[in-house]
Protein backbone atom coordinates (compact mmCIF):
# COMPACT_ATOMS: atom_id res chain seq x y z
CA UNK A 1 0.00 0.00 0.00
CA UNK A 2 2.96 2.31 0.35
CA UNK A 3 3.23 5.19 2.75
CA UNK A 4 -0.22 6.74 3.22
CA UNK A 5 -0.22 10.36 4.34
CA UNK A 6 -3.53 11.96 5.28
CA UNK A 7 -3.69 15.72 4.80
CA UNK A 8 -5.70 17.87 7.18
CA UNK A 9 -6.59 20.30 4.38
CA UNK A 10 -8.34 17.54 2.41
CA UNK A 11 -10.44 16.55 5.42
CA UNK A 12 -11.16 20.26 5.82
CA UNK A 13 -12.25 20.54 2.18
CA UNK A 14 -14.66 17.61 2.66
CA UNK A 15 -16.12 19.24 5.76
CA UNK A 16 -16.50 22.62 4.06
CA UNK A 17 -18.22 21.01 1.06
CA UNK A 18 -20.60 19.19 3.43
CA UNK A 19 -21.49 22.46 5.11
CA UNK A 20 -22.15 24.02 1.69
CA UNK A 21 -24.38 21.05 0.80
CA UNK A 22 -26.19 21.51 4.12
CA UNK A 23 -26.73 25.20 3.34
CA UNK A 24 -28.11 24.16 -0.08
CA UNK A 25 -30.44 21.65 1.66
CA UNK A 26 -29.13 18.68 -0.37
CA UNK A 27 -30.17 15.15 0.62
CA UNK A 28 -29.43 13.06 -2.51
CA UNK A 29 -26.70 10.69 -1.35
CA UNK A 30 -25.21 10.02 -4.78
CA UNK A 31 -25.09 13.68 -5.74
CA UNK A 32 -23.52 14.59 -2.42
CA UNK A 33 -20.97 11.77 -2.52
CA UNK A 34 -19.83 12.60 -6.04
CA UNK A 35 -19.43 16.27 -5.13
CA UNK A 36 -17.07 15.18 -2.36
CA UNK A 37 -15.29 12.61 -4.54
CA UNK A 38 -14.81 15.33 -7.17
CA UNK A 39 -12.74 17.48 -4.81
CA UNK A 40 -9.56 17.80 -6.86
CA UNK A 41 -7.24 16.36 -4.21
CA UNK A 42 -9.30 13.19 -3.59
CA UNK A 43 -7.55 10.25 -5.34
CA UNK A 44 -9.39 7.33 -6.93
CA UNK A 45 -8.56 5.14 -3.92
CA UNK A 46 -7.58 6.54 -0.55
CA UNK A 47 -8.73 6.51 3.09
CA UNK A 48 -10.54 9.85 2.63
CA UNK A 49 -13.46 7.70 1.43
CA UNK A 50 -13.75 6.33 4.98
CA UNK A 51 -14.78 9.87 5.97
CA UNK A 52 -16.84 10.65 2.87
CA UNK A 53 -19.49 8.03 3.71
CA UNK A 54 -20.30 9.20 7.27
CA UNK A 55 -19.91 12.86 6.24
CA UNK A 56 -22.48 12.50 3.46
CA UNK A 57 -24.89 10.61 5.70
CA UNK A 58 -24.58 12.99 8.63
CA UNK A 59 -25.10 15.98 6.37
CA UNK A 60 -28.09 14.48 4.56
CA UNK A 61 -29.79 13.32 7.76
CA UNK A 62 -29.07 16.58 9.51
CA UNK A 63 -30.64 18.44 6.59
CA UNK A 64 -33.65 16.09 6.49
CA UNK A 65 -34.49 16.61 10.17
CA UNK A 66 -33.81 20.35 10.18
CA UNK A 67 -30.76 20.13 12.43
CA UNK A 68 -28.60 23.06 13.47
CA UNK A 69 -25.43 23.86 11.55
CA UNK A 70 -23.30 24.02 14.73
CA UNK A 71 -24.38 20.52 15.72
CA UNK A 72 -23.50 19.24 12.25
CA UNK A 73 -20.02 20.77 12.56
CA UNK A 74 -19.48 18.89 15.84
CA UNK A 75 -20.74 15.64 14.35
CA UNK A 76 -18.56 15.99 11.25
CA UNK A 77 -15.53 16.59 13.49
CA UNK A 78 -16.31 13.47 15.53
CA UNK A 79 -16.81 11.39 12.38
CA UNK A 80 -13.50 12.64 10.99
CA UNK A 81 -11.63 11.66 14.15
CA UNK A 82 -13.10 8.15 13.99
CA UNK A 83 -12.63 7.74 10.22
CA UNK A 84 -8.95 8.66 10.52
CA UNK A 85 -8.48 5.47 12.56
CA UNK A 86 -9.50 3.24 9.63
CA UNK A 87 -6.25 2.37 7.88
CA UNK A 88 -5.74 2.35 4.15
CA UNK A 89 -6.30 -1.13 2.70
CA UNK A 90 -8.55 -2.08 5.63
CA UNK A 91 -10.86 -3.87 3.17
CA UNK A 92 -8.27 -6.41 2.08
CA UNK A 93 -5.97 -6.53 5.10
CA UNK A 94 -8.68 -6.68 7.79
CA UNK A 95 -11.75 -7.83 5.89
CA UNK A 96 -13.86 -4.78 6.69
CA UNK A 97 -14.10 -2.03 4.06
CA UNK A 98 -13.75 1.45 5.51
CA UNK A 99 -16.81 2.63 3.58
CA UNK A 100 -18.91 0.01 5.38
CA UNK A 101 -17.39 0.91 8.73
CA UNK A 102 -18.19 4.53 7.80
CA UNK A 103 -21.89 3.65 7.94
CA UNK A 104 -21.39 2.53 11.53
CA UNK A 105 -19.52 5.75 12.29
CA UNK A 106 -22.44 7.74 10.89
CA UNK A 107 -25.02 5.80 12.88
CA UNK A 108 -23.16 5.94 16.18
CA UNK A 109 -22.38 9.66 15.84
CA UNK A 110 -25.91 10.58 14.72
CA UNK A 111 -27.50 8.62 17.59
CA UNK A 112 -24.82 9.45 20.16
CA UNK A 113 -23.98 5.79 20.72
CA UNK A 114 -20.94 4.85 22.80
CA UNK A 115 -19.41 1.48 23.71
CA UNK A 116 -21.47 1.60 26.94
CA UNK A 117 -24.81 2.43 25.27
CA UNK A 118 -27.61 0.09 26.29
CA UNK A 119 -29.82 1.20 23.40
CA UNK A 120 -28.66 1.57 19.82
CA UNK A 121 -25.38 -0.32 20.25
CA UNK A 122 -26.74 -3.35 18.39
CA UNK A 123 -28.32 -1.16 15.69
CA UNK A 124 -25.00 0.60 15.01
CA UNK A 125 -23.28 -2.74 14.58
CA UNK A 126 -26.11 -4.00 12.39
CA UNK A 127 -25.84 -0.89 10.19
CA UNK A 128 -22.14 -1.69 9.67
CA UNK A 129 -22.87 -5.37 9.07
CA UNK A 130 -25.53 -4.56 6.46
CA UNK A 131 -23.18 -2.18 4.63
CA UNK A 132 -20.35 -4.72 4.69
CA UNK A 133 -22.73 -7.41 3.38
CA UNK A 134 -23.70 -5.13 0.48
CA UNK A 135 -20.02 -4.46 -0.28
CA UNK A 136 -19.22 -8.17 -0.03
CA UNK A 137 -21.79 -8.84 -2.75
CA UNK A 138 -19.23 -7.72 -5.35
CA UNK A 139 -15.83 -9.40 -5.66
CA UNK A 140 -12.59 -7.39 -5.61
CA UNK A 141 -10.27 -5.82 -6.35
CA UNK A 142 -10.93 -2.76 -4.27
CA UNK A 143 -12.74 0.26 -5.63
CA UNK A 144 -13.35 3.04 -3.15
CA UNK A 145 -16.06 4.62 -5.32
CA UNK A 146 -18.00 1.35 -5.78
CA UNK A 147 -17.78 0.57 -2.07
CA UNK A 148 -19.02 4.03 -1.13
CA UNK A 149 -22.01 3.68 -3.43
CA UNK A 150 -22.86 0.23 -2.04
CA UNK A 151 -22.48 1.50 1.53
CA UNK A 152 -24.75 4.47 0.82
CA UNK A 153 -27.46 2.25 -0.69
CA UNK A 154 -27.36 0.16 2.47
CA UNK A 155 -27.36 3.22 4.72
CA UNK A 156 -30.34 4.69 2.87
CA UNK A 157 -32.36 1.66 4.00
CA UNK A 158 -30.96 1.86 7.53
CA UNK A 159 -31.87 5.55 7.82
CA UNK A 160 -35.41 4.82 6.67
CA UNK A 161 -36.00 1.74 8.83
CA UNK A 162 -34.10 2.65 12.00
CA UNK A 163 -34.25 6.45 12.06
CA UNK A 164 -37.42 7.19 10.09
CA UNK A 165 -35.44 9.43 7.72
CA UNK A 166 -36.00 9.18 3.97
CA UNK A 167 -32.95 9.97 1.85
CA UNK A 168 -32.85 9.88 -1.93
CA UNK A 169 -30.49 7.91 -4.13
CA UNK A 170 -30.88 7.04 -7.82
CA UNK A 171 -32.10 3.51 -8.49
CA UNK A 172 -29.27 3.00 -10.98
CA UNK A 173 -25.89 4.68 -10.73
CA UNK A 174 -23.68 5.09 -13.77
CA UNK A 175 -20.12 5.39 -12.49
CA UNK A 176 -18.14 8.25 -13.94
CA UNK A 177 -14.85 7.19 -12.38
CA UNK A 178 -14.16 3.93 -14.24
CA UNK A 179 -11.69 5.52 -16.64
CA UNK A 180 -9.56 6.61 -13.64
CA UNK A 181 -9.55 3.15 -12.05
CA UNK A 182 -6.75 0.98 -13.40
CA UNK A 183 -8.32 -2.02 -11.64
CA UNK A 184 -11.90 -1.37 -12.80
CA UNK A 185 -14.01 -4.53 -13.02
CA UNK A 186 -15.81 -3.04 -16.04
CA UNK A 187 -19.01 -5.02 -16.78
CA UNK A 188 -18.58 -7.02 -13.55
CA UNK A 189 -19.29 -3.85 -11.54
CA UNK A 190 -22.95 -2.99 -10.96
CA UNK A 191 -22.19 0.69 -11.64
CA UNK A 192 -20.14 0.39 -14.81
CA UNK A 193 -21.70 2.58 -17.53
CA UNK A 194 -23.09 0.25 -20.17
Amino acid sequence: MGNIVLKDEIFGAVKEKCLALFDEKKTDLYEMATELMDIREIPMHYPYHHYIVPAVLLTACHTAVGGEREELVKRLDTAEQRARNILGGFCGFYGACGAGVGVGIFYSVFRGITPLAKEGWAAANQATADALAAIAGVEGPRCCKRCCFLALYSAQKTAREKLGIRLSMPEQIRCRYSDRNLDCKKEACPFFPQ
